[in-house]
């Protein structure tokens, strides 16, 4: 996840923890728009095809290794 921004970074974490993207953005108070758009961004950064896939992706890398 080195490769996206901050903002990116906690959105991607709270979508992998099962909240809405209309959630999220009640949640940090920015409009329902500007989190699609950071999800668009950090989904292109990441080479993820659908929010989905980088919610996975990012599930994974912050699980710890056993």
């Amino acid at each position: 996840m080195a490769r996206l921004t901050g903002r990116q970074q906690q959105i991607v974490r709270q979508l992998a923890a099962g909240k809405s993207q209309k959630e999220i953005a009640r949640q940090l108070g920015i409009s329902y728009s500007t989190v699609r758009n950071h999800m668009r961004q950090a989904r292109d950064r990441a080479d993820c095809r659908s929010s989905t896939e980088l919610a996975v992706k990012v599930d994974r890398e912050l699980r710890p290794s056993t």
